[in-house]
This record gives C-alpha cells, structure tokens and sequence, in this order.
C-alpha cells in the first residue's frame, strides 16, 4: 500500500538517514549502523547513533531486541508503520473532537472506502462478540 520511502520522508534528516541503513542491514546493532554512516561526510558519534535508534523505535518505525547487552534493530514493514501513525493521528483527533472528527472522516470517504469501514467494523465486533462469549 504505501512504500517504505514515503514512510521514512516523514522522519527528519538524521532520523531518515539511520532508518535507511537499519532497512538496508536488515538488523543491525548500535556500532553497525554507526560504522555505516562513518562513509558520511560527517562522522556521528556512537551516542547519537544509540539515541536516533533509541528514537525511532519509541516512534514505531523499528523493532528491537535485546542480544546480549546490547539491541538489535529493525524496520518495520511500511503498511505497520503507516497504520500505527494513521491511528495515532485518529485517536488524537476523536479525543479531540469527539463525535464531529467521525463524521467528518466518513464523510470523505468513497464508497470503496465505506465499504472497507463497513467490513472492518463488522470484523471488529465480530471479534469483541467472540471474545465476551469466552468470559
């Protein structure tokens, strides 16, 4: 749906640039990527590297887990991340403005996308219904 480079153009410079080299290793720890960026023009130094992953992983955009006493980081698939911003952004904007950011939202919908809200919510309930059934 959405590719990883219109993702990461959301990110600021720095952010975007270690985003890129943690996609492109696959995983990669603290001193991988800052080797990796040391072919810049401008070296950064292990602590920055550290808190730009540190960052981008509070923000959703990576996975980590722990290997020894370090982190081993990750890019998450760009529809994941996509999806976690969307519903941040909706969950601010109903908290917001309660009921009028709904209707507001259905009402530029196209029918294609109604009938999407329409499946998903049928799914939703369908799932709130099983899981009280099982209580």
């Amino acid at each position: 749906m959405n590719d990883d480079q219109s993702i990461s153009q959301s990110l600021p410079a720095l952010e975007r640039q270690v985003f890129e080299v943690v996609k492109r290793l696959g995983s990669a720890s603290v001193a991988d990527v800052a080797q990796e960026l040391t072919g810049d023009e401008r070296t950064r130094a292990y602590t920055t590297v550290m808190t730009v992953l540190s960052r981008l992983f509070q923000k959703g955009y990576l996975l980590r887990q722990r290997d020894g006493k370090a982190f081993l980081y990750e890019a998450r698939d760009a529809d994941d991340i996509a999806e976690d911003l969307a519903s941040k952004v909706a969950r601010e904007a109903i908290s917001r403005f309660g009921d009028l950011a709904l209707s507001g939202f259905v009402q530029t919908l196209t029918p294609e996308q109604r009938a999407l809200l329409s499946q998903l919510l049928q799914d939703g309930a369908g799932a709130s219904t099983e899981a009280a059934e099982d209580e």
